[in-house]
């Protein structure tokens, strides 16, 4: 799963910060990827950096994937997720595309998603997202933009929304968030506000990450709560009453090329009073820049 870009600071002295951005990854194969492409291809313009244009960036192509094993208490069978993508960087920005895979109730599903981060100005950029698939594990469509802006003394905001639909009403998310970087630590909270029968609910999500030599190699702790913490609703959890979550994940390097990412977390989801479904989920994934 994507989240919009994030960059990490890197303290360079007393007060000095030198501003170190996390490669972008991206997830796409074939004819379905290859349409999406075309239809986003003239937002192609995202920059890795959402503050500082860099004209000098050579263009670079990203290829990733990632597994995840969902195990529940109970005798609710495992869920099993993958994801593939491919992505490109260049200096004005980045495109992604992506496929999902998921077994879950003993379905199998795929859903096609395409990414774009299309900078406005030097400090205002965009997350733009697309996707569709026909399987009933999945929202049918999906569709998600977001303004993102980087403000003095190394704070952040966004503001925006997503939309999925399930084949009824659909399920739409107002969200944003604020985000802090302190030294080699950044900090981010998104809440989530969702427009329910009765009225609004309201969800956020706490993260933070403790950045290394770059960008790339760091460790972080995230947790959320409410009853839609996250955009990323399954069909079975549209009516869910509340959920909590916690995980430790991060993401390190294994050659000057290969990035292993990995994810530890724990759910715990009401989805209507009285009855509770309690998981942990294990990923793993691997990313090759070329």
């Amino acid at each position: 799963m994507l989240e919009p870009v994030q960059d990490a600071w890197r303290a360079e002295g007393a007060g000095s910060y030198i501003r170190i951005m996390p490669r972008l990854s991206c997830r796409f194969p074939s004819a379905i990827a290859s349409l999406l492409m075309v239809a986003v291809l003239p937002l192609t313009a995202v920059a890795q950096d959402a503050t500082v244009a860099r004209k000098d960036v050579k263009p670079t192509v990203t290829a990733a994937g990632d597994y995840s094993l969902v195990s529940f208490s109970g005798d609710t069978d495992p869920w099993r997720l993958g994801s593939v993508s491919l992505s490109r960087r260049g200096a004005r920005g980045s495109l992604i595309a992506r496929i999902n895979y998921a077994n879950r109730f003993a379905t199998d599903g795929v859903q096609v998603e395409a990414d774009a981060y299309p900078r406005v100005s030097e400090n205002v950029y965009l997350y733009l997202n697309a996707g569709y698939s026909s399987a009933t594990i999945f929202p049918e469509w999906r569709v998600g933009g977001e303004a993102f802006t980087s403000l003095p003394q190394a704070w952040e905001a966004s503001l925006g929304f997503r939309q999925l639909r399930f084949g009824g009403a659909p399920v739409t998310l107002f969200t944003g968030a604020v985000g802090k970087y302190v030294g080699n630590y950044w900090f981010s909270l998104r809440p989530y506000v969702r427009s329910k029968e009765g009225g609004l609910s309201a969800s956020a999500g706490l993260t933070a990450r403790r950045y290394f030599e770059d960008g790339d190699h760091w460790m972080g702790v995230a947790a959320s709560y409410g009853s839609s913490p996250t955009d990323r609703i399954t069909p079975d959890a549209v009516g869910r009453t509340q959920a909590f979550s916690m995980s430790l994940n991060g993401s390190t390097g294994l050659t000057p090329r290969l990035l292993a990412t990995w994810t530890l977390g724990h759910d715990e989801e009401e989805l209507s009073p009285g009855n509770t479904r309690k998981s942990i989920t294990a990923s793993a994934g691997l990313k090759l820049t070329f």
